[in-house]
């Protein structure tokens, strides 16, 4: 297994089990910077004080949902090429072409499974 530890994820999910899972998956791929929220604009706050190399959000969230989410932190020039990964449970044609024409660079509709998600992260990091 290689060890990926110069790497920050930021994971944005209000569900604690999703959260938790996402979080041990990314441990387990040697990714141990991780920030983490139930919502965005909690993180918003903190990727103010630390930058992140991927940000994995779900869509429906309480406060700020995936979308208004993404758009706030795509207006953060230090964040305009970071790469955004939306897990949710939106499966439809039109969520998914809704959330790629905002600029979302990748999709996975839960449940997540373990090798497409290191599959993405792992492209989304570029290894």
């Amino acid at each position: 297994m290689a060890v990926y530890i110069d790497y920050t994820v930021c994971v944005v999910k209000d569900e604690r089990v999703s959260r938790t899972m996402i979080i041990e998956m990314l441990k387990k791929m040697g990714i141990s910077k991780i920030v983490a929220s139930t919502n965005g604009q909690i993180v918003l706050e903190k990727l103010k004080s630390q930058k992140a190399d991927l940000i994995i959000s779900d869509w429906h969230m309480p406060v700020m949902d995936g979308l208004e989410f993404f758009k706030a932190v795509k207006k953060e020039e230090a964040y305009e090429d970071t790469p955004f990964l939306m897990v949710t449970v939106e499966d439809s044609k039109e969520k998914v072409v809704e959330a790629l024409t905002i600029g979302i660079r990748d999709y996975i509709v839960k449940p997540l499974s373990k090798n497409s998600f290191e599959s993405k992260v792992k492209t989304l990091l570029k290894f």
